[in-house]
């Protein structure tokens, strides 16, 4: 005969295994588990197998997703001769596997491709997630530099995220001496440890005052004095343009800078250039322009149309260089933030004249730049067929596109180089004289 105090316990338990049944977390896959809808899940506590990605990072919320979302028109083939359908499927899956996260996060300690496994939550609504706690983080930390051949040439084009020596103005009025010196200084950290022999250099301010304060202070940092910067006499003022610095052990500079308007009044004149370099070790050379072209602002066929004009002045400048011998050499790299994805009309445009698209050929998942959650890849390499043949790798150093805009100089949150500007920089390795 079972005693009272055995049949109690036995009883407690049972009640306990009800309990837990009643209240045990369901476990779910995304999207899988939501393809009939949400209705079953919505006020429910469930349990995320699924690995999911931070793809972007809000002051109240974390954008999830299976995986990283990447812009349509970087992967939309067809978009550029005006066949949309693969663009819109793939906005479609875009919307149709993110997933909006609520919690208790600091976000500047968060960077996108941050991984989350088995996470709890409650789902509030369709596609809407909650959790009081902090979650934790897998693959949170900073990518390494990616490894670079050491026989050859490294450039480092990247966009600096106005980078100017007068402030105010363009160079926005919220910056302060103390934000600039910040951006200076984050700068020079992540140009110490890309180490490049050449930085092809997008939003720096026009005149010699802006990239003479960044030499400066990245000779200060090295002890020595190692790096120059290409001056084309220009007056300051209130513009961006583009400019070049340069390790003057490594290379020199050589030639005049060619632009690719005529018109010196038009902003672009400063934003299209090329410039002739010479290895020392060598005396290889080849020439690298740098482009910035219209951004995106204002609807999509209007901010198109202008980057086609651009591109137009940019092709026509490429060819009287390559007709008229300017700098005695046909080897042409092509860099810059050309504000368009791999399958824009501008993109292509250079492609079909004969220019490979450099980052396509290295890897074809690349990102330089995180918008709305999706990444996609602003900042291109391109080079002419014999240009070709002489670059080794070319590869996208993430320190800046991945993380919360509160980690760059105006906060003040943080003095490492993370987030020295919005535009991740590109590695391109050359090994000149390699036809």
């Amino acid at each position: 005969m079972i005693d009272k105090r055995r049949m109690r316990k036995i009883c407690l338990l049972v009640i306990l295994l009800c309990v837990g049944r009643i209240y045990a977390v369901e476990k779910v896959q995304f999207p899988a588990s939501f393809i009939d809808g949400w209705d079953a899940y919505v006020g429910k506590t469930v349990q995320i197998t699924t690995p999911l990605y931070v793809c972007g990072n809000y002051y109240d919320s974390l954008i999830l997703s299976p995986e990283r979302l990447y812009v349509p028109e970087e992967r939309a083939y067809g978009l550029a001769d005006g066949d949309s359908t693969q663009y819109w499927a793939i906005k479609k899956a875009n919307r149709a596997n993110t997933l909006r996260l609520s919690c208790n996060i600091t976000n500047d300690k968060v960077r996108t491709g941050a991984v989350l496994e088995n996470l709890t939550v409650r789902v509030v609504a369709p596609g809407k997630l909650v959790t009081g706690a902090a979650p934790t983080f897998k693959n949170n930390k900073p990518e390494p530099k990616p490894k670079m051949p050491k026989n050859g040439l490294l450039i480092c084009a990247t966009n600096i995220q106005n980078y100017f020596y007068d402030l105010g103005g363009y160079a926005q009025q919220k910056t302060t001496k103390e934000q600039q010196r910040m951006q200076t200084d984050k700068i020079c950290k992540a140009f110490k440890q890309i180490d490049a022999d050449i930085y092809a250099l997008c939003e720096i301010q026009r005149g010699d005052s802006a990239p003479q304060m960044l030499v400066d202070a990245m000779n200060a940092m090295a002890k020595k004095d190692k790096y120059a910067y290409v001056s084309d006499g220009w007056d300051n003022q209130d513009m961006i343009a583009c400019g070049y610095i340069y390790r003057k052990d490594r290379v020199r500079a050589y030639g005049e800078m060619v632009h690719g308007y005529a018109d010196t009044t038009d902003h672009y004149h400063y934003r299209l250039i090329a410039m002739g370099f010479e290895e020392l070790s060598s005396g290889e050379k080849f020439v690298l322009n740098i482009n910035h072209l219209r951004s995106k602002r204002g609807t999509a066929a209007e901010s198109n149309e202008k980057r086609m004009v651009n591109v137009d002045s940019l092709l026509v400048m490429l060819d009287r260089i390559e007709s008229e011998q300017i700098f005695d050499d046909a080897d042409i790299l092509l860099v810059g933030d050309y504000n368009s994805y791999a399958q824009e009309e501008p993109i292509q445009t250079i492609v079909r004249a004969g220019y490979e698209d450099m980052v396509v050929r290295e890897d074809s998942t690349s990102y330089s730049y995180v918008y709305y959650s999706e990444a996609g890849c602003l900042d291109r390499v391109f080079a002419s067929e014999t240009m070709a043949k002489q670059v080794q790798k070319v590869a996208v150093y993430h320190v800046n596109a991945d993380y919360f805009y509160s980690r760059g100089f105006k906060r003040g949150l943080d003095d490492t180089m993370f987030r020295y500007a919005d535009h991740d920089p590109i590695l391109i390795s050359v090994k000149l004289g390699e036809h």
